[in-house]
């Protein structure tokens, strides 16, 4: 059963995945995410920093 349902999940973000792979031209990322500490936003901010230089919102 656990085989199944991590397949099954599999499945599901790969499907999810080929949807987003046809709107292509789009260039932006969303995440959600919980960091919240100092360390843990400075990293996010390097994540998005980096992820604008490469032009995306």
């Amino acid at each position: 059963m656990r085989k199944f349902l991590s397949s099954a999940a599999i499945a599901v973000v790969m499907m999810a995945g080929l949807g987003a792979a046809q709107a292509a031209d789009v260039k932006e990322v969303q995440m959600l995410h919980w960091w919240t500490s100092g360390g843990e936003a400075a990293a996010l901010n390097v994540l998005k920093q980096d992820l604008s230089k490469e032009g995306f919102a």
